[in-house]
């Protein structure tokens, strides 16, 4: 039976207020399954529970406990201007914006893979009706994200490009450092409690000045998800040096559009 139809199932059987009760456990079981036939359990859990909170979402809203962290600084750097968010696909990379959302913050535009967004334009909001305006990863996305960063509008971007990529992508950071916009971190976790810890903290390099601030809060962001990773009992990927694959970017972010933005 397809994943959908099952969610679609448990949407129309377990009460809307159980429901994210219900991805953790059925994403536990799930992982219970896997480990015992001698694979990775502790990953599988995490990779369906996040794609149990997609496929309910379609079905409707539903509440989801959080705890923030990094609140006090998170709105200071808000009260000036934009930001530009970096998160993690391992760390929870949506529940960052579900919060943001729910405190009443300015919310940021998304760069999301075709997969993740509604007609390439909208992102829907885990565990909520919102869909908000959305870039799609690939061409001219950093041309794009130039733009809005200069209206006045906060990004938020994914580092790696897949839970496993061991290269990260350096240009948008390096977008950011060129406008002068602050980097903040926005991360997620799976409380011991069954409440998802949201933590935003800054870059060690907050504004990205040059190419070694860019690698080390890059390199900071590998640590933060080899940390899950080894969590996880998967182990890590061999970092690689990013200008291998990813071009720099030069003077305008339209002469390395191609190169994209995952």
């Amino acid at each position: 039976m397809p994943f959908s139809r099952r969610a679609a199932i448990a949407a129309a059987v377990v009460p809307r207020r159980f429901w994210f009760r219900f991805a953790l456990r059925a994403s536990r079981w799930q992982g219970r399954v896997v480990g015992a036939l001698g694979q990775n359990g502790r990953l599988t859990e995490s990779l369906m529970r996040d794609h149990w909170f997609h496929e309910l979402t379609s079905h409707g809203p539903f509440d989801i406990p959080m705890r923030i962290h990094g609140r006090d600084m998170l709105e200071r750097h808000l009260s000036r201007g934009p930001v530009f968010y970096c998160a993690l696909h391992l760390a929870m990379s949506e529940m960052p914006l579900r919060c943001v959302l729910d405190m009443g913050y300015p919310v940021p535009v998304p760069v999301a893979a075709n997969g993740r967004t509604l007609d390439g334009e909208f992102c829907p909001v885990i565990g909520t009706r919102a869909s908000i305006p959305a870039l799609s990863a690939g061409p001219y996305a950093l041309a794009r994200m130039r733009t809005l960063l200069q209206k006045g509008t906060s990004i938020a971007c994914l580092a790696d490009r897949n839970y496993m990529d061991a290269e990260f992508n350096s240009n948008p950071m390096r977008l950011a450092g060129r406008m002068g916009v602050p980097v903040l971190f926005a991360l997620g976790a799976m409380g011991t409690d069954g409440v998802v810890d949201v933590t935003f903290e800054e870059a060690p390099h907050l504004y990205c000045k040059t190419e070694a601030e860019i690698e080390e809060n890059l390199n900071a962001l590998r640590e933060k998800r080899n940390g899950i990773l080894r969590l996880l009992d998967a182990l890590p990927p061999q970092p690689e040096t990013l200008r291998q694959t990813v071009p720099v970017l030069t003077s305008s972010p339209d002469e390395t559009a191609d190169s994209g933005v995952a």
